[in-house]
């Protein structure tokens, strides 16, 4: 994969030296493997061996995001991306088709006012055959309700990274939807941050990836006041040598009384060939709360699939409307009428291309 002599080459040289500083402190640290507990299913053995395009001169200013973490991925993003660019009403964000040995990093931010309630969908079916980065930062002001569905359905074979950081504040709710219906490697990090009482936070995620597909859902939610709420659930389906990850942390921190929460991750196997992995985890650090979670594997229940070819579908069909059934809980929750029956089709037209 591409190695940071390579990424530095990239850089232009009239960048201000805080980008040059960050891109050192990635070079000491290397590319993570999956040897990295936090990256172990995220493998970047595809990135291209070297030839990393140079970067349009983005300028002297850093981007600041992420420019004070310390972890690969935010130093990485840091030294390459512009400013961070608010996120449009359509939830459009800027970039391009990643070609074989490109990078494409960006950062973008969204702000919902006292009392506002908004809709965004990022819906990204660009190509990826080499390397994009995203960071996004997410702020709800008090009794606001940000509904964000992010859709990556985009073909190629390269890598998708991006992370989501959020601060809900006091009655406020954050509601994300996360598809993953393409042919790259995903990998979404949710960082939220439940900071006012009564803050809220809705997850539902639905991993269907096509072909040697991958995607990487670590979620970590911090509950850091009473009467938090927060939901995550999770399903997803394997399909020909497809992978996907769910790591859902609840930290519930001292304080933060009356905490309700639960995680409900299902899983369901239609290849031998297929990988799901799921980890619900819990760190609790108060007695006054309620919280659970749960994971579950499984395949096609056979009697129900003879059932209905017993009165007349095919096995295709009866195959289909069974996973349909199974995602309806993700599916039928999406905001937008039109957007549920695009998902909709789209699933079952994965699921005929897959199913021999």
């Amino acid at each position: 994969m591409g190695n940071a002599t390579d990424l530095r080459a990239a850089l232009p040289a009239s960048h201000h030296p805080a980008r040059q500083a960050l891109l050192e402190r990635f070079d000491a640290m290397g590319w993570p493997t999956r040897k990295h507990p936090a990256w172990h299913y995220t493998d970047l053995g595809r990135l291209p061996p070297s030839g990393w395009q140079p970067l349009p001169d983005l300028g002297r200013d850093i981007a600041p995001a992420a420019a004070d973490d310390g972890d690969h991925f935010a130093l990485l993003n840091a030294a390459f991306a512009p400013p961070a660019e608010r996120l449009s009403a359509d939830g459009h964000l800027p970039g391009r088709d990643v070609a074989a040995g490109a990078m494409d990093h960006l950062q973008f931010t969204a702000s919902l006012t006292e009392g506002e309630q908004a809709l965004r969908v990022i819906d990204d079916d660009r190509r990826i055959d080499g390397l994009r980065t995203r960071w996004g930062t997410l702020a709800l002001a008090a009794d606001s309700q940000l509904d964000l569905v992010w859709i990556s359905r985009g073909e190629g074979t390269g890598h998708d990274l991006a992370r989501l950081t959020a601060n809900v504040a006091r009655g406020a709710q954050l509601r994300l939807w996360v598809l993953a219906m393409g042919t790259a490697t995903v990998r979404l990090e949710g960082d939220i941050h439940l900071d006012d009482e009564g803050a809220q936070a809705d997850i539902h995620a639905l991993s269907l990836p096509r072909q040697q597909g991958a995607l990487d859902l670590p979620l970590t939610l911090h509950h850091h006041a009473p009467h938090g709420h927060s939901r995550a659930w999770l399903r997803a389906i394997g399909l020909d040598r497809t992978r996907t990850s769910f790591n859902g942390r609840v930290v519930v921190h001292e304080g933060a009384v009356k905490t309700d929460s639960e995680q409900h991750m299902a899983s369901l196997l239609l290849s031998t060939k297929a990988e799901i992995n799921a980890k619900p985890d819990l760190e609790i650090y108060n007695d006054d709360v309620k919280c659970a979670h749960g994971a579950s594997f499984g395949q096609l229940n056979d009697d129900a699939l003879f059932y209905l070819r017993a009165r007349g579908l095919d096995h295709d069909t009866a195959h289909a409307l069974l996973t349909r059934a199974f995602a309806a809980e993700i599916l039928d929750t999406l905001p937008d009428a039109a957007l549920r029956t695009q998902m909709g089709e789209r699933m079952l037209a994965q699921l005929g291309e897959a199913i021999p």
